[in-house]
């Protein structure tokens, strides 16, 4: 019987490619930004370690052939199972890796933030640790009828940031510390600060029960630059499409989309319902003076009675810090109104009129077993019909989605 000596050769190969892919996996792994350098360590894989791979079979080939394939198992494994762990050097490092990033991500999860910039001059927000790819510009000019766009983006903390405590989030919630808003400068660095008003957090109810990505993904902070002041008012965020259908599911008393057509003179740039932030979105909402409909049909959530009096109360670009109140009830549907299983979320269409009053529209999308849309509405409110004349069905097509009759 052949010993481990006659196959050296071999073993010897086996060994100096495991030597070179472990020496190439370390430095990959424990290497801070390689960019370029892992084309280059890779080549190194390729040009050296590929014609050693080659040997390495020919050789295994021949040992075969050579004793009528009764090599030991031992031999076997000397020669290949080295250059194997060796391989697994990088994917096991990486899988690790994630773990432990995605366990970080799990206790420090990206916050989403909308700025409105009310104080009448150009600011410099802090976007640190913020996704270049949400939009984040920290240069912001003052709102106004013509420029209506807010500064919307999510801040993704990282070690770094955590460790020098920059970061003014502790997990899903706005640390107890945070008593100023920081600017930055146009060098990026910090500069100017103004006292931050913390307004209290919407109560969630049941959503986190329908939602498995955790409470930082229901919430949005509304950031309200003042001249003197900024005001920070989380609130339920705008859902996505996947959120919606799980809330859906989940039938959670109360909730409601709640969408906006501005009629006042004024462009609308923060609003509260029933004491709740309501969630603008990217822009403030202009006045729809003059025309005759507007066709747009999203909103955003809110947890409240429908069944009981709404209070509205908003801000303007105008006369920024002046709050505007009205109060009124949502018409509640008829009898022939109680829809059944394929019942979306309720939806309510709130109209502020140039009066100052606000008038609302309750609707409903009802979907059949055969996918078809229908929408079950209460109707274009009496006191809007002077401004408006379509209600919220003329932001579906007639042609494939049929209105109901309540």
């Amino acid at each position: 019987m052949k010993k481990t000596r006659d196959y050296w050769f071999g073993i010897a190969i086996s060994f100096l490619l495991a030597g070179l892919l472990a020496f190439l996996g370390v430095a990959a792994v424990t290497s801070k930004g390689l960019g370029w350098g892992a084309a280059a360590l890779a080549a190194y894989a390729v040009m050296f370690g590929g014609p050693l791979a080659i040997l390495l079979a020919v050789t295994w080939i021949v040992y075969l052939a050579r004793d009528r394939r009764n090599v030991p198992g031992h031999v076997h494994a000397l020669m290949f199972v080295p250059t194997l762990l060796a391989a697994l050097i990088v994917p096991v490092s990486e899988s690790i890796r994630k773990s432990q990033w995605d366990s970080f991500r799990e206790s420090h999860p990206a916050i989403a933030e909308t700025h409105v910039n009310l104080s009448g001059r150009t600011i410099w927000l802090d976007t640190r640790e913020a996704s270049a790819a949400s939009g984040a510009s920290p240069y912001m000019e003052p709102a106004s009828a013509d420029n209506r766009n807010f500064s919307r983006f999510r801040r993704y903390p990282g070690p770094d940031a955590l460790a020098k405590g920059v970061f003014p989030y502790d997990g899903a919630r706005l640390k107890e510390a945070a008593a100023r808003y920081v600017y930055l400068d146009q060098a990026g660095a910090p500069g100017a600060s103004l006292p931050l008003r913390r307004l209290p957090y919407p109560d969630l109810g049941k959503l986190p029960s329908a939602y498995a990505y955790g409470e930082a993904g229901l919430l949005v902070y509304q950031y309200f630059h003042y001249a003197d002041r900024v005001e920070v008012a989380p609130g339920i965020a705008r859902f996505s499409l996947m959120t919606e259908q799980a809330m859906e599911s989940a039938r959670i008393p109360g909730l409601a989309i709640f969408g906006m057509a501005n009629y006042t003179p004024e462009t609308m740039a923060r609003v509260e319902i029933n004491g709740q932030a309501y969630d603008m979105g990217g822009d403030a909402a202009g006045s729809l003076l003059g025309h005759p409909c507007h066709l747009s049909h999203g909103g955003s959530p809110v947890l409240l009675d429908l069944d009981q009096p709404v209070r509205i109360r908003w801000q303007a670009v105008e006369e920024p810090g002046a709050w505007r109140e009205a109060a009124m009830a949502v018409p509640a549907f008829g009898k022939a109104g109680k829809a059944g299983s394929g019942a979306g979320l309720v939806r309510v269409r709130l109209y502020f009129l140039p009066d100052g009053t606000v008038a609302a529209e309750r609707y409903q999308e009802i979907r059949s077993r055969r996918d078809e849309l229908a929408i079950r509405a209460t109707g274009l409110p009496p006191s809007a019909r002077p401004h408006v004349s379509c209600g919220a069905y003329a932001g579906y097509n007639p042609q494939t989605v049929r209105l109901l009759g309540d």
